[in-house]
């Protein structure tokens, strides 16, 4: 099934936004209030209304999915006031095992600081992907692959052999295993090029476009977004880091990832702020970049929010989107955003 033509968004990773006016200002940077004053920041920056607003101080929650000048981006968002502290915010960020529990996962792993071959064991491709490897030529493609990768699918898999399954896992997990290693030691320029079509995606260009339009990261912790431009280097102080991989349900296709994660803990004027950034190194469907933001903010007078913001850009006809698409993709981001919020929230205010 061409993963282009099944309206590739409709599986776009979790998390959160409204409106192209609040897109606007957020690409501008003037977002420094989501610390300050989260409410004045989901007024005026996120665009909330009196009766949203009101919502989320009942105790329930609001999420959107937005248009934006970029017809293949898929801009989301979410909040929820929440009775809970940043040492158990923290807990539900770190835990890759309480993520297993979740109805829409169904793989899941983390990497060491050197990957390796075992880091991987537990990761299997579907039938189906099998079936398309079999078939993969650099520019026609259905899953998303570098072109050394392709050629190695081609020319090191016997394909008539009952044996092609377990060869073709391994020489996935390999490519998994040498791509992440690559991007540990070198940043983003490591991270591969996507030649599955007749639109090649270098996915440290797509990234860096999607930090460019999330200014909000860098007035809320400048050191944070140098960071995740520079990785490795220009590291902050209180930053910590993980990577894992995940395969996921998601709508026609399930989806296998690699991700980074950034996490700061710190104290401000203003309250406390834990930041929560992940980085899709790799998707083998529907995405072509995608950066998540999960922030708590603790206010000393406001209240605590736990806001996510997610930036994904899809591997989709260059026009983008058409209606119907993005009519549905909203409804069904938003239906995921929403059971995901559902989910969270007792684990983070169980007592």
């Amino acid at each position: 099934m061409e993963a282009r033509t099944v309206i590739a968004g409709l599986a776009l990773f979790l998390a959160c936004f409204p409106r192209l006016a609040a897109d606007a200002s957020l690409a501008d940077g003037e977002s420094g209030v989501l610390v300050r004053d989260p409410v004045a920041f989901l007024r005026a920056e996120i665009g909330l209304t009196a009766t949203e607003l009101g919502t989320l101080e009942r105790g329930g929650d609001v999420a959107r999915v937005i248009d934006t000048g970029d017809r293949r981006e898929v801009l989301s968002f979410a909040v929820m006031r929440v009775r809970t502290t940043p040492a158990r915010v923290l807990e539900r960020l770190r835990d890759l095992e309480g993520r297993r529990q979740a109805p829409w996962v169904l793989q899941i792993g983390r990497l060491g600081p050197a990957p390796s071959a075992p880091d991987f064991e537990a990761l299997t491709l579907d039938q189906g992907d099998v079936k398309h490897l079999a078939k993969c030529q650099v520019n026609d493609c259905d899953m998303r692959l570098p072109a050394d990768a392709i050629e190695r699918f081609r020319t090191q898999v016997d394909w008539s052999s009952a044996y092609r399954t377990g060869r073709a896992n391994k020489l996935f997990r390999d490519m998994l295993q040498s791509g992440t290693a690559a991007y540990l030691k070198q940043g983003n320029p490591a991270l591969f090029e996507y030649v599955n079509n007749n639109d090649p995606v270098r996915i440290a260009d797509s990234l860096e476009e999607l930090l460019r339009r999330s200014r909000f990261l860098y007035d809320a912790a400048p050191d944070l977004f140098t960071f995740l431009q520079r990785f490795p280097e220009a590291r902050p102080a209180d930053a910590e880091d993980f990577v894992y991989w995940i395969k996921e349900r998601f709508w026609l296709l399930n989806v296998l990832s690699v991700n980074h994660v950034v996490l700061v803990n710190r104290a401000t004027p203003s309250g406390w702020l834990v930041l929560a950034v992940s980085k899709q190194l790799y998707a083998n469907h529907y995405y072509e970049s995608s950066l998540g933001v999960t922030a708590f903010v603790g206010g000393k007078e406001s209240g605590s929010y736990l806001v996510f913001i997610n930036r994904t850009r899809a591997d989709i006809r260059r026009s983008g989107f058409t209606w119907p698409e993005r009519t549905l993709l909203k409804y069904l981001v938003r239906g995921r955003l929403e059971g995901q919020l559902k989910y969270l929230r007792p684990q983070l205010e169980s007592p």
